[in-house]
């Protein structure tokens, strides 16, 4: 929009050799330096750009509520509805647009007895305003409605996700008397550091790089497990040397994740053979274990996730082994938010942990 106006504000240079007066007295070529009518300054040719961005600065300041009332005066086409809208006369709408177009030096609407017209200047500016008022209108939506229900967004990986988060909202909406509204962002990677969208994360990272205030949920406990029928079907498996020959599950790791994996698992427990099957891959943990809950394999369980799984029957420890290392789940806030609503899920989380925790 700044870019636009100017554009539109922008004078004409004087062309090259062209000599303009600075002083009564003297006379320098224009290609050094020339005198405009813009605001009776001397500027070099140089910093003629940076001149027209602050002068469009000042009117875009300027001229924000009557970009608004030619914005909806082009939805509705007439000064009327948007005169509604605003809740002022149609004079004062109709005001607003003259004044915007005397400062842009356009004409913005064709006047008819039945409404307004847009012109083709003003065709080009509402193709920059539209974008920029919807985009601001639905912002400001967002807000008011967050500030009556307070929202509370949660990152965290598919596998927290789905296996500790989903079986305990319910209790969790239940004790916050749904006063806050609850959203889930489930993706493999945690968000940027810079990322402002995310009020609490919860993903797999290394417990040295805790900060301060986080929070340890859960320590990273892998064991291999599989389904009853599949262990009785290709066993018996009497180490985790054996599981080289059968049919393992994979969960496909983003470059800056920090699970464990099996070839990582395998290290640990100083495995080095070859494998005899590819692994079968998947980019979800839920797929990951609907598939070992089928039989189609063995997959790495995450013990504090995969739990009820293992009481309900449907996983068995396919190995004793169960490999720990120097990383969890760690919950972290956005320590800038001040609404009440992360705090008091933060606190929650906190609550299930100590009365989970052995």
């Amino acid at each position: 929009m700044v870019a636009l106006l100017a554009l539109v504000l922008r004078p004409s240079a004087p062309p090259d050799g062209f000599l303009t007066p600075i002083a009564q007295s003297k006379y320098i070529p224009s290609n050094l330096v020339y005198k405009t009518c813009y605001r009776s300054r001397v500027v070099c040719r140089g910093s003629f750009v940076m001149a027209d961005i602050n002068t469009a600065n000042g009117k875009l300041h300027q001229n924000l509520p009557n970009l608004f009332a030619f914005f909806l005066a082009a939805q509705h086409g007439n000064f009327t509805g948007a005169a509604e809208e605003l809740g002022l006369t149609q004079s004062s709408v109709s005001q607003r647009i003259k004044g915007l177009e005397v400062d842009l030096g356009i004409l913005l609407f064709r006047r008819g007895h039945r409404g307004v017209t847009l012109t083709n200047e003003g065709l080009r500016l509402l193709k920059v305003v539209e974008p920029a008022m919807k985009q601001m209108q639905n912002s400001v939506a967002a807000l008011l409605e967050r500030k009556q229900k307070p929202r509370v967004r949660i990152s965290a990986d598919f596998a927290f996700s789905t296996f500790w988060l989903l079986p305990r909202l319910s209790q969790l909406r239940s004790e916050l008397h749904d006063k806050v509204e609850i959203q889930i962002l489930a993706s493999q990677v945690p968000p940027r550091s810079d990322a402002d969208d995310c009020d609490i994360t919860i993903h797999v990272s290394a417990t040295r790089n805790m900060k301060a205030d986080d929070i340890l949920i859960l320590e990273e406990k892998v064991a291999a497990v599989c389904s009853p029928g599949f262990l009785k079907k290709n066993g018996p498996i009497r180490s985790s040397q054996d599981l080289l020959k059968a049919q393992l599950l994979s969960l496909s790791r983003p470059p800056s994740a920090e699970w464990q994996t099996w070839q990582g698992w395998f290290e640990n427990l100083r495995i080095a053979d070859e494998r005899t099957h590819n692994y079968l891959s998947f980019n979800n943990y839920d797929m990951v274990m609907q598939a070992a809950v089928a039989g189609e394999g063995i997959a790495l369980g995450w013990l504090g996730l995969v739990d009820d799984l293992i009481n309900q029957g449907s996983l068995v420890l396919a190995s004793k082994d169960v490999v720990i290392s120097e990383a969890g789940y760690v919950m972290s806030r956005d320590r800038d938010s001040t609404s009440k609503g992360p705090q008091a899920v933060f606190d929650w989380i906190v609550s299930q942990i100590d009365v989970e925790r052995p």
